[in-house]
């Protein structure tokens, strides 16, 4: 990813290159990336994105950078990436901006600390989901799908606008990562159910998106 690298350095952005994922998460919890890309070609890439991703600030902006194709995009996505890049080097500035914008949606999301419904509250500095005396950690993308859901509670959210949110762009890949993550959030929304409450539900409407029921 050397001419990643170059574009980044253009535009006064420093990519720190880092060989092994245990040394990237330390400097990580020391001083939070705006965002961490990840090479598709890397060895056993499938079994660290869900290794890496827990470790990461909220607002920080995981992105996998490699050849493309509907398979390897879907499956960056699934394993919690934020976005995927294709890497060429005619492309290098498109995806350097295309990465300053993921950036800085992760930045401005992250800019309100907390949103509540009921007895839900979703942190979203530290990125996770509290009711009483229980809480569960969201990944990224669980994490904006929430803050969107949360935001307009009992209102349909579009797949239109939580696939450009979660995948940054609107195809059947996005469509199926938006799917997955949803069945991911119910999950992690039973778990902190509180005791004298429900959990909170995500209503699927069927061709046109999803609503947090509340």
């Amino acid at each position: 990813m050397s001419h990643i690298t170059r574009s980044l350095a253009a535009q006064g952005i420093e990519a720190v290159p880092f060989a092994a994922a245990g040394a990237l998460i330390a400097a990580q919890a020391a001083q939070p990336f705006a965002a961490v890309l990840v090479d598709d070609a890397a060895p056993r890439v499938d079994e660290r994105l869900p290794k890496l991703q827990p470790h990461l600030a909220a607002q920080t902006a995981l992105i996998v950078v490699g050849a493309g194709g509907a398979a390897n995009i879907s499956r960056a996505l699934l394993q919690g990436a934020d976005d995927y890049a294709i890497s060429c080097e005619q492309a290098s500035n498109h995806l350097v901006q295309r990465a300053i914008a993921r950036v800085s949606v992760k930045l401005r999301a992250s800019q309100q600390s907390t949103l509540r419904v009921g007895a839900y509250t979703l942190a979203l500095t530290h990125g996770d989901l509290r009711t009483q005396g229980r809480q569960v950690r969201l990944t990224s993308r669980e994490l904006t799908l929430a803050r969107l859901l949360f935001e307009q509670c009992n209102q349909l959210v579009a797949t239109e606008q939580l696939c450009q949110a979660l995948c940054g762009r609107v195809d059947d890949s996005a469509e199926r990562a938006v799917k997955q993550h949803a069945y991911e959030l119910r999950r992690k929304f039973e778990r902190v159910v509180p005791p004298d409450g429900d959990a909170l539900r995500i209503e699927t409407v069927y061709g046109k998106g999803y609503r947090l029921a509340c």
